[in-house]
């Protein structure tokens, strides 16, 4: 009986873009999580606050996740991993977003726990281990 524990944050902002595109948007990331092999990520919910009057796109997904006995092994392994590509994913299709949030995860013993962003113009998400991150802080 292995116990899992994890949380993510993630939040995607827009402004001046056509309603077509936000439309296309939330569709995608919609999608990305119906599609997503792993269970964890499958099972979050998405919040769609964009503003079709004001050109704003803003989408919200914050989910935890709490099992005393892990329901999927090599979800739990591969966690990190499959959350940092859907991650990238977004960002690779969507480079006019402004995207940032958190993630934890505890599987075995082991514990990680990173920030992320991807800035408008960028394709790809920067990752930043907490430890280190408040390391490098005076």
């Amino acid at each position: 009986m292995e116990a899992f524990t994890a949380q993510y944050n993630i939040y995607m902002e827009a402004e001046d873009i056509g309603q077509s595109r936000i439309h296309k948007s939330t569709e995608f990331v919609k999608n990305l999580i119906q599609n997503c092999r792993s269970v964890y990520l499958k099972s979050a919910v998405l919040d769609d606050e964009s503003d079709l009057d004001e050109f704003a796109l803003r989408l919200y997904i914050e989910h935890k996740i709490r099992e005393d006995d892990c329901s999927s092994l090599q979800d739990a392994q591969d966690f990190i991993p499959d959350l940092a590509e859907f991650l990238d994913a977004i960002a690779a299709a969507h480079s006019f977003l402004d995207m940032e949030g958190s993630f934890s995860w505890e599987y075995k013993g082991e514990k990680a726990a990173y920030r992320f962003r991807s800035e408008s113009g960028w394709d790809y998400c920067d990752f930043i281990e907490k430890e280190k991150e408040e390391e490098a802080m005076p």
